[in-house]
């Protein structure tokens, strides 16, 4: 298992271990968060580009060192009469002030959420760090991360919120952090949030708001890491389910991403039935051809016994009834 080296209150027990980063940053910084690994790939998603609805992102648009052969992609997918927006840079959002961003309006009586589906270059064993400025901060926002179908971890904001204190004049991490709109929003928290795999990896995002208040975020970063070392603060942050009704939702919601091995498992079936029915097929041309030579031999034995000549005193053969 990777070693953490870690600051703040604890890591949370799971398969992922989420930190945040210092007031006012928006963005990782990659030599930190690449720390003394010998493998770290990386790359940030800033919406700069976006001109709203589904779409698929190279990480390229920020921060990046992907190329054509080392990669990490992520398709971003909202269903099912999801209210999911492109924004233009406001008091509540929108990397250094200018940006647009991602706005998911949650419902009031369940919840919207949106999954970015994630692949890889074959020299990419997996994503293991995925980051995020989530910007106005809600009490009923939250993050699930999601394996071959299995949910690893649901980060809740209110865990944040509570790490970060309630705002006021001296909390820093209160109110949008650039200009034109710094301090505006002074009642929500604005942090740039990491969340570690230190355990495997994760292929699925989804990011839902429930029950009313929205989830603005910016600078998604995805990264592959090893070894894996957490960085930032880290804090009390358990596991915790949302809701059954949102959780129903989120269920109707969320992409069924098939396992890895299936594809495979389909091929290597493929394979098998072609290979038995070549094998059935030359199976039965080969009888064909031993019940062709066997007729073929008895035509000539036939032949041969009709024109005989005479040997050892018996006379050489003659058609009669008993050779036909």
């Amino acid at each position: 298992m990777a070693a953490l080296a870690l600051a703040g209150h604890g890591a949370s027990a799971g398969p992922i271990t989420p930190t945040y980063l210092a007031a006012t940053v928006q963005t990782p910084n990659f030599t930190t968060t690449c720390g003394s690994a010998t493998s770290c790939f990386y790359g940030t998603e800033t919406f700069s580009n976006w001109a709203g609805g589904n779409f698929t992102s190279t990480f390229k648009t920020g921060t990046s060192n992907f190329n054509a052969t080392t990669y990490i992609n992520g398709a971003y997918t909202a269903g099912g009469n999801v209210n999911w927006t492109r924004a233009a840079a406001d008091q509540y959002g929108g990397s250094g002030g200018t940006l647009p961003y991602p706005e998911l309006a949650g419902r009031s009586a369940t919840a919207d959420a949106y999954t970015i589906i994630l692949t890889h270059s074959a020299n990419i064993p997996g994503v293991n760090y995925f980051g995020i400025w989530i910007s106005a901060l809600d009490a009923k926002n939250g993050i699930q991360f999601y394996n071959n179908g299995q949910l690893l971890y649901t980060f809740a904001s209110t865990d944040l919120q509570a790490a970060l204190g309630a705002c006021g004049i001296t909390n820093l991490y209160c109110g949008n952090p650039t200009l034109p709109f710094k301090g505006q929003n002074p009642s929500e928290i604005y942090a740039y949030v990491n969340f570690f795999a230190t355990v495997g990896y994760f292929d699925q995002v989804v990011l839902y708001a429930a029950n009313g208040p929205g989830l603005e975020s910016s600078n998604h970063t995805v990264a592959y890491i090893n070894p894996v070392v957490a960085n930032g603060t880290t804090f009390n942050a358990p596991d915790r389910p949302p809701s059954a009704a949102v959780s129903t939702r989120l269920g109707s919601l969320v992409v069924n991403v098939p396992e890895p091995a299936t594809p495979i498992l389909v091929v290597t079936a493929l394979i098998v039935l072609i290979s038995c029915y070549h094998r059935h097929q030359a199976g039965k041309a080969a009888a064909q051809r031993n019940a062709t030579e066997m007729i073929a031999a008895r035509t000539r034995l036939k032949r041969r016994k009709r024109s005989r000549p005479k040997q050892f005193g018996w006379p050489a053969a003659t058609p009669s009834r008993f050779n036909a």
